[in-house]
This record gives structure tokens, sequence and C-alpha cells, in this order.
């Protein structure tokens, strides 16, 4: 289901206090989607106790695996990839989606190299390596829910951390690309980490109750379920969900650059959820629709994002990956178009040829 999409989670004391039920905990938020920030605190001072081992070495970059220590006595593994050559390179924080993991990253390892780019990519708590039975980040347990995706965004901000002990990475342009849960995930991460500069969200929604409302996702109808069982209504459910909303996180990001790719015909994360996250930002922000659902054109999508992390992130005045991308899609148009005319003269010809003559 490609890059995939929502989660549930958290708490607000207005809520909590008037709901004894449903195994919910309490907390507090202090009121104001300011005192939100603090669920994302940690102490940057923790030691990361960095492992690391050489994964792959390719043509174009080297590929290594790496554990670092998070809040909460969380391991995180983790996987970078580093260009040949010399230099300290901008870098890309990647999230995968829901049910993915730090690999998916690898297939575009070599050519983001090639542009000069470095990767980081996590494993999701309950994702990849991380992987519990039985639990989800997208489950009926909303207390573990909003646990583990507090951790993932905490865990995101430690792997800048990491970032900032290498020598080979310029941390004065650090990007972030996520898609769906990358996405969703990545607007509240972009909102509370400074050191992103730049940062494309694809698929990506805000409005958490609206999402679980209408997604069609399969891991969202047993949390419907289990709200109408426990008679919990969605006004309530966004009231515990806000300090995991990115509706509140992302205008923080303002005035670094953010761009979004969104589906019209998304029903995973619904459309109306991506252009209320596209509204909710800060300039400078725009967006690109598809024609298209929850499945973009990646080849397009990753020009595109090329070419923004080029401009608002290195910093180079012309860009032209999406030029080369319609270049080359219209050269195949062109080649078939031709192949056709030219098999149908040669069908018209032989047709003349063999015409029997009065």
């Amino acid at each position: 289901m490609n890059l995939n999409l929502r989660c549930c989670f958290i708490l607000s004391a207005l809520f909590l206090a008037s709901l004894p039920r449903a195994g919910v905990s309490t907390a507090t938020d202090g009121g104001g989607r300011g005192d939100l920030l603090k669920f994302y605190e940690y102490d940057r001072s923790l030691p990361l106790n960095v492992e690391e081992s050489l994964l792959r070495d390719g043509e174009k970059c080297r590929i290594f695996k790496v554990y670092f220590d998070s809040v909460n006595g969380e391991r995180v593994p983790a996987v970078i990839s580093i260009p040949k050559g010399e230099g300290r390179f901008p870098c890309i924080v990647f999230l995968h989606g829901y049910g993915g993991s730090k690999e998916d990253a690898i297939p575009a390892a070599e050519l983001v190299a090639e542009e000069g780019y470095a990767i980081i990519s996590i494993d999701a708590e309950f994702h990849g390596e991380r992987r519990e039975d039985g639990k989800a980040l997208y489950s009926t347990n909303l207390n573990e829910s909003r646990r583990g995706i507090i951790q993932t965004i905490i865990d995101l901000r430690r792997a800048v951390d990491y970032l900032e002990t290498r020598d080979d990475i310029d941390v004065d342009r650090i990007g972030y690309v996520g898609g769906s849960m990358g996405g969703i995930f990545g607007g509240i991460f972009i909102g509370v980490e400074p050191r992103i500069k730049a940062a494309a969200l694809i698929v990506a929604g805000g409005n958490m109750s609206l999402m679980i409302r209408k997604s069609q996702h399969p891991a969202i109808p047993p949390i419907r379920e289990y709200l109408e069982r426990e008679g919990i209504t969605y006004e309530e459910l966004q009231r515990f969900m806000d300090p995991i909303d990115p509706l509140n996180f992302i205008r923080n990001f303002s005035p670094r650059p953010v761009v979004f790719h969104l589906g019209r015909f998304d029903d995973i994360v619904p459309a109306e959820a991506g252009e209320q996250l596209y509204r909710a930002a800060g300039e400078p922000k725009r967006v690109y629709w598809y024609n298209a659902g929850h499945s973009l054109p990646l080849d397009l999508v990753l020009a595109r994002i090329l070419d923004f992390m080029d401009q608002e992130l290195v910093g180079k005045p012309l860009v032209t990956h999406e030029i080369k991308y319609w270049i080359s899609r219209y050269n195949l148009l062109i080649t078939i178009a031709v192949t056709i005319i030219t098999f149908l003269s040669y069908l018209f010809r032989e047709r003349r040829r063999r015409k029997p003559e009065r």
C-alpha cells in the first residue's frame, strides 16, 4: 500500500478528566499549543553510544548500519548513506510509511548520492528491527500508540544529534522527507526540530480525528469500531489527540520552506486532511496535486523533491531534474509515436504493393 498513513494519540486534561473509560491514562498539556512542545523535549546531552558497521560499498556511496541510544532506554536502528568523495554533505532525514522500515531509503541511496546528498533513515517504533508481536502504531491501544509516536519523533531528533557527530555531514544543510506515516509524523517533527532547514511531505495529512473517521487504510476500521463501542466521540478523540496532531506543530516550521505532494483522490490519507495540513503550514510553502490516490508517480515526485532541495537546502540557482523528467517522458512518447507511424506506413505500402492491378 505504498507510502502509507496515519496514527493515533496523546492527551488533553480537558478530555481525560471527563473520560474515565477505555483504559486511557491521563496527562496534562497545560492548556496551550505552545505547551505541546514539551512532549518532545529531551536531554540532548544524553550519550548516543553509537555503533556503526559497513552495510554496502556501492559505486556512488557507502551505506552503514547504525545504532544509537534514544530516550526511555530505546536503542534506535538506522541506516546512513554517505556519498563517496571529500567534503561535508547535505543530508536528508527520511522516515518510511506504515509497515515500512529504514531500508526503504536504500534503493534511492545511489541516485541521491550522485546528486551529493547523504540520507539517514530510522525504524519507527514497532517497525523494522523494532517490531514487537501484538503491538502497532495504529491500534485501539491509544496510550501505546501515543507513546510510540512521541518516541519516534524524539528518535528522529536523536538522529539529528548523531548527524552532528559526523565530520562528513554539513549540519547547516539538513532536510527532511517523509511519506504517508512518515509525512504525518514529519509534520510534527519539523515543527519541533529547529535544525531541519527544508522539508518535503508526501501524501501527508493533519486533523487526526478526520483521518481516523475517513481513512480506508485496513488498520483504521478496528479503531473506528473501538471508538463506537466505547462511546468516544470524534470531538473527544480530537482533544485527546491534539498533542500529536501535525496541525498543531507545522506552523512552527515557518519561515523555513516546505513542499507538499498530495493525491486528489487519496482515501488512505484523505485528500481533505492533506489540504488542511498544507493550509496550516506557514510560508514559504507550495503544493503539488496529482491526479492520483495514495500512490503518486514517484519518479516525478523524486525529481521535484531534488529540485526543491537543490534550491532551498543547497542554494542552487538553476535546477533541472523535473525538466529532465519531462524531456525523458516526451522523448519516449515521440519514439512510440514515430514507431507507430512507421509501422502503419509500412502496412499501407505493403497493402498498396499487393493490391492487384486492374
